[in-house]
């Protein structure tokens, strides 16, 4: 079978920083550990502007490593590139390698800062199919698509409402809710701001957030980043309660039955079911599910498209909490 040839740009927490000190198939976190430990890539180079992350880079994998882009395109022709910059550098990057015409981008998300960037990107990749793939990881993630499948026969009945706990910005966490969401249930079909809350991470948003996903509607609270770190989704069905916590490690169901004490009443069931999550080798299911879009055309689950529809939800939220300043 084709091994695919990739190289990596930028080399922060997300490119191979999260699980630098681990070596193990249990804990894949980063596009370096992902491409490793899948016998269908070959990590051949990277790309980081930092001596530091550059040494680590060469101490660990033994490979090349280059200040910028065009030296690493001057000796190298990679099948994919992982852009792993900051997110104010996608559309730069981006336009730096789409003349070499890889098969295939994998973009962290947000795919960019700009929405005008954003499409631009898209309608590039689309028009020299160049596959790009965008990594809101959790779409990829086994007990998400097990969640998925149990909301679509309806285990817990149809879902009435949920709770969104997030920190660390609209745009850096939230987006990954806005995005699972869109997954598991519906598109946005109605937003509104309820307090626009401070700004975190620069110029990123922490409001609270009416969303409607379809017909459900589900509340957004932003608790601030130095308290501690939250991911935690609820939803309510007319049959049973779902946990999403962890930020994802922990998916719990429940569901209601017959009160033991009060004759008439339901509640819900004291055990629960654990949806078993492999959450700790994310960044492994992703470039697993870009392997097997290349080879058998399977379609992405996280494309270009999908990903400047969160873009565009998020804008929204921006200009309303720019609005409630006036």
């Amino acid at each position: 079978m084709k091994k695919f040839s990739v190289a990596i740009i930028g080399l922060g927490q997300i490119g191979q920083g999260y699980d630098y000190d681990k070596s193990s198939i249990d804990l894949i976190l980063t596009h370096a550990s992902a491409y490793c430990y899948h016998d269908k890539f070959e990590l051949v180079a990277a790309v980081d502007p930092d001596p530091i992350q550059r040494g680590r880079f060469i101490s660990k994998f033994k490979l090349p490593v280059y200040e910028d882009v065009a030296s690493l395109v001057a000796k190298h022709r990679p099948d994919i590139f992982s852009i792993c910059t900051p997110s104010s550098q996608h559309f730069r990057v981006f336009q730096q390698i789409i003349p070499h015409r890889p098969a295939a981008i994998l973009c962290e998300k947000p795919i960019a800062l700009e929405l005008s960037e954003a499409k631009e990107m898209v309608n590039i990749a689309e028009s020299q199919h160049c596959a790009l793939l965008v990594n809101y990881m959790r779409r990829f993630e086994p007990g998400v698509k097990a969640l998925k499948e149990t909301l679509r026969r309806r285990d817990v009945g149809q879902i009435e409402k949920g709770v969104c706990w997030y920190s660390k910005g609209i745009l850096n966490n939230g987006s990954h809710y806005i995005d699972l969401l869109r997954f598991l249930l519906e598109d946005v079909t109605d937003m509104c701001v309820i307090k626009k809350g401070r700004k975190t991470m620069g110029d990123d948003p922490e409001p609270d957030v009416f969303f409607r996903f379809g017909q459900v509607p589900v509340f957004f609270l932003a608790l601030r980043e130095e308290f501690f770190s939250v991911g935690r989704l609820e939803l309510m069905g007319t049959g049973g309660h779902i946990l999403y916590d962890d930020f994802g490690d922990t998916i719990r169901i429940r569901n209601a039955e017959a009160d033991v004490l009060l004759k008439g009443y339901r509640v819900l069931s004291r055990k629960s079911e654990d949806i078993p999550t492999d959450l700790g080798r994310c960044q492994w299911h992703v470039v697993d599910h870009l392997y097997q879009h290349l080879i058998t055309g399977k379609p992405l689950l996280a494309d270009g498209r999908s990903a400047v529809e969160n873009l565009a939800v998020i804008d929204k939220i921006k200009q309303s909490c720019m609005e409630a300043n006036k």
